[in-house]
């Protein structure tokens, strides 16, 4: 009886402990990449940017910015400075689709949601403009 005994709770013990613990590549799954691109659908390297909080990152050289699902992500857009030919940016996923809907908030005072297309309006005129997006 004792050996039935020990047996039924080490058999519950195994089963109750089966698929505990995790790993930590789970969270870094969940990391999404959209690019900045301009008016030709080229991608525009070197933005500052941040996503809640986190440290400064700079756009890779497809535009690439990496953020985790409801971050609220800050483009530091200094185009006078990057390029001056730049007049239009649109926000695009992987694929090269725009990404619509995006609510975003500038420091110079456009605000709004991205077209159909990821177009946002900014000013590359002034200042550098901040723009935070609710991704």
């Amino acid at each position: 009886m004792k050996k039935f005994i020990f047996l039924s709770i080490t058999i519950f013990a195994v089963l109750a402990l089966n698929g505990c613990g995790s790993s930590s590549d789970d969270y870094y799954n969940d990391e999404i990449k959209y690019h900045v691109v301009d008016q030709d659908g080229y991608g525009v390297a070197d933005i500052r940017y941040t996503c809640d909080g986190n440290s400064v990152e700079l756009t890779d050289g497809s535009g690439g910015f990496y953020f985790y699902p409801n971050d609220d992500c800050t483009l530091q857009l200094e185009l006078r400075i990057v390029d001056s030919t730049v007049d239009d940016l649109y926000i695009e996923d992987d694929g090269g689709a725009g990404i619509s809907g995006i609510k975003y908030e500038c420091t110079s005072g456009t605000f709004g949601r991205t077209e159909s297309n990821g177009h946002f309006e900014f000013d590359n005129v002034g200042e550098a403009d901040y723009c935070t997006f609710q991704l």
